[in-house]
């Protein structure tokens, strides 16, 4: 059995504060994993270990079987927030070829033409074509993210870490984005991390779901996670998982996750 993640015993330090405490868990090749819980839980922290860029930590933790920090090449990481001069008029195609520049250690003049190529099929293939040349700064919320994880396609990643990508997009923009992340499930195989405070629009995509509070809470199918029992020790005993036919339906304060 092939995992690209394997955890034991995790435990994430900030010089000597421990951000994420014992975590032990295996993602297979392909798998979705959601990745939930309040503010501060450590959800940001586990993404950035995984990306190799934070490399204070103890216990066991492999990507494609090695450290980190030996696979960066392999993996495609997007924070929650990104930062662009907005001072350059960028064309959305200028923003999406950077994800194939910046492995190749290349500067952003004179893109070369196999870069445009991979860029203009990366955009079609997310049905994006037709904005490829207009100015990134103009785009909606919900266009701006989708060409942000176009970006991170261009480096051929096999594992893709998304952190709240839906977070701050309106109703419609957080349908094209999840619509965006499940054409990349189905018809490329990467797998994905996803951090997510609400996990209705992404269940449909998620094979797994970890829960974590600075500690492991749960790990499992959406089914073994989202019940009574365990969303209460994060979010408190108002929590409930609803059951109406063949769906569960998770209620967490004012947000409500439904599993098919």
């Amino acid at each position: 059995m092939e995992y690209v993640i394997e955890a034991e015993n995790l435990t994430i330090m900030y010089d000597s504060v421990k951000a994420v405490e014992g975590l032990t868990f295996k993602l297979k090749k392909g798998e979705t994993l959601l990745l939930l819980g309040p503010n501060g839980a450590g959800k940001t922290t586990l993404l950035r270990v995984l990306a190799g860029l934070h490399t204070n930590y103890q216990g066991k933790i492999l990507v494609f079987g090695k450290s980190p920090s030996e696979v960066r090449e392999k993996v495609a990481y997007v924070p929650q927030t990104f930062s662009l001069n907005f001072r350059v008029p960028l064309s959305v195609l200028d923003v999406v070829s950077m994800g194939g520049l910046y492995k190749k250690g290349l500067i952003h003049f004179n893109i070369p033409q196999e870069v445009i190529k991979r860029g203009l099929e990366i955009l079609d293939f997310l049905g994006l074509k037709e904005i490829a040349k207009k100015s990134f700064r103009e785009l909606s919320g919900g266009q701006k993210q989708r060409v942000i994880i176009a970006r991170a396609l261009m480096s051929n990643p096999e594992l893709l870490l998304l952190d709240e990508p839906l977070s701050a997009l309106d109703p419609k923009a957080r349908i094209e984005a999840t619509s965006t992340l499940s054409k990349i499930k189905e018809d490329m195989g990467i797998t994905m991390i996803i951090t997510t405070h609400d996990v209705n629009p992404l269940i449909e995509i998620g094979d797994k779901v970890m829960l974590i509070d600075r500690k492991l809470v749960a790990f499992g199918s959406p089914e073994e996670v989202l019940r009574d029992e365990i969303i209460g020790k994060v979010y408190g005993p108002a929590s409930k998982a609803v059951r109406v036919g063949e769906r569960l339906y998770c209620i967490i304060g004012d947000v409500h996750f439904r599993v098919r």
